[in-house]
């Protein structure tokens, strides 16, 4: 009975490692090309794309692929959190394994949301470096201003 709890928590963690890496271990069907006509095909239509698109459009699609890795990180932190409360919550109060468990995942999240200010400030640093003080506070001030006459 004692090995239940422990159970509980490895296949919650399974299965949200699982859940990760899914999509990186198989891969979409529309990648895998059938034969050399459809792979050309794919490719044309790539570099068609890639030509009509601005080069502003590729650096947001790159920021929001960073965003949604990171989004999805932190979700998944936080439901191994919520995860190892609800079993340490449903098997017994004196369990001490899966409040460890938790309080681990809890930390993860506060060390992963520290990292995150951490990069962002030397983002903020990089720029002042780089274009000057008064430039950032200017982009931070609201872009659109209203002029009333």
């Amino acid at each position: 009975m004692q090995e239940t709890p422990l159970i509980v928590a490895l296949l919650l963690i399974a299965g949200a490692w699982f859940w990760y890496l899914y999509p990186n271990l198989v891969g979409s069907r529309r990648d895998a090309p059938l034969n050399s006509t459809e792979e050309f095909d794919r490719w044309t239509h790539l570099m068609a794309d890639v030509q009509r698109r601005a080069p502003a459009a590729r650096v947001t699609s790159r920021r929001d692929v960073v965003k949604s890795r990171r989004r999805r990180s932190l979700v998944m932190l936080a439901l191994g959190a919520i995860g190892a409360a609800v079993a340490a919550l449903a098997t017994e109060w004196n369990d001490n394994l899966l409040w460890l468990v938790h309080a681990a995942f809890d930390a993860l999240i506060i060390l992963f949301l520290g990292i995150l200010a951490m990069i962002r400030q030397q983002q903020r640093a990089r720029f002042a470096r780089r274009y000057g003080e008064t430039a950032l506070q200017q982009s931070e001030r609201a872009q659109v201003r209203i002029i009333a006459q």
